[in-house]
């Protein structure tokens, strides 16, 4: 009985209990972001769930301070998921769910979410700025 079980739980859940695997995502030329500016730019990746491949779209936050190093956030509130706005008059971002604000840093500045922006991995290769989502 726990064998029919078992292939049974596994047939009807998939492989949506693993792990998604990251990719690189190309975000855009390097030499397109304005030194401090926060820009915000938007992707698509083609993700694989149990059963089907899709394109899946995203938006992140970067910015440079010397067209060297770069810092990117994912768009996505820590707290509900609701997707954040730089505020250039503010300096910062500023969730509009719930009034949750971030500094620059990503850091939480006011309001529920529980934890800072999540910070991406970035590369450059040949002159194109990648993020690890």
């Amino acid at each position: 009985g726990l064998t029919v079980a078992g292939v049974a739980g596994k047939f009807l859940i998939g492989n949506s209990l693993e792990s998604k695997p990251q990719k690189w995502v190309e975000v855009g030329a390097a030499t397109e972001l304005e030194i401090d500016k926060v820009h915000r730019i938007t992707y698509s990746v083609r993700a694989q769930d149990a059963w089907r491949t899709a394109e899946r779209q995203g938006v992140v936050y970067a910015f440079t301070e010397n067209s060297e190093t770069f810092t990117v956030f994912d768009a996505t509130c820590t707290h509900l998921g609701c997707s954040v706005q730089w505020k250039e008059e503010d300096n910062h971002f500023a969730c509009p769910c719930h009034a949750g604000q971030f500094s620059r840093e990503g850091d939480v500045l006011s309001g529920p979410p529980p934890r800072p922006l999540v910070k991406l991995e970035t590369k450059l290769e040949d002159g194109i700025l990648k993020v690890l989502v």
